[in-house]
């Protein structure tokens, strides 16, 4: 599993290329944090690539509760919640069996709170209820946030992102130290790198060894026996 310290590695072997210990860890750090939870937002919606699913349940969760912002604040259950996967509900203190899906919906209908949320829509960041007339239980699945490196030894939380979260480092540094250039040319690679990665991740979801062509509206002939 790659760690910290290798992306520390790579941004440090693009930033100081002769080796004179000018950027240390501590120095590099904040950057890599920056770059990871940047990258972090890029890949959110991409789930073979994030891969970081969470569930957590909500007990006796109030009637009229009309969204899950309490929870999400730091310490609760949803805290590291960037989007949700699935939510069920079912009455508090009810067998699992009767867990029922809570439908995401564009807009929240106009009607009175019923027994049951039944749909929720998410906005601001949270998910929002028209609310229920009784106390449920909820469970929520979704897509937790990539935590903090705090130390070069941590562990990263996708295998093979070293390369695009050492390159993206570099790119933020530069950008700090006003090497515009290079900090468009770091974080361009940088790009390149998770673009190659989400590709590589696409195709196995897809069982492929190749994405398919794009589709075209129109056939060409190139004159050299060849469709384009």
């Amino acid at each position: 599993m790659d760690t910290a310290a290798d992306a520390l590695a790579i941004a440090r072997a693009l930033l100081d290329p002769t080796g004179q210990g000018l950027f240390p860890d501590a120095a590099l750090m904040p950057y890599l944090n920056a770059a990871y939870r940047a990258i972090g937002d890029e890949v959110v919606t991409i789930r073979e690539w994030t891969a970081n699913e969470a569930v957590a349940a909500l007990p006796a969760l109030p009637a009229y509760t009309a969204t899950l912002a309490a929870f999400q604040a730091p310490g609760q259950p949803l805290a590291a919640m960037e989007q949700p996967i699935a939510i069920r509900e079912k009455p508090a203190g009810a067998p699992p069996e009767d867990y029922q899906e809570v439908r995401l919906v564009d807009e929240l209908p106009a009607r009175s709170p019923a027994a049951f949320l039944l749909e929720y829509e998410w906005r601001g960041a949270s998910a929002v209820f028209i609310g229920a007339s009784q106390v449920l239980d909820l469970e929520v699945r979704f897509v937790a946030r990539w935590g903090a490196l705090s130390a070069p030894a941590d562990p990263l939380a996708v295998n093979g992102l070293a390369n695009t979260l050492g390159w993206w480092t570099a790119g933020l540094m530069c950008s700090a130290l006003r090497e515009d250039v290079k900090s468009q040319q770091y974080l361009a690679g940088a790009r390149h790198f998770l673009f190659q990665r989400i590709n590589d991740y696409v195709k196995t979801s897809q069982m492929t060894l190749r994405r398919p062509r794009p589709y075209r509206s129109g056939w060409l002939w190139n004159g050299a026996e060849k469709w384009l």
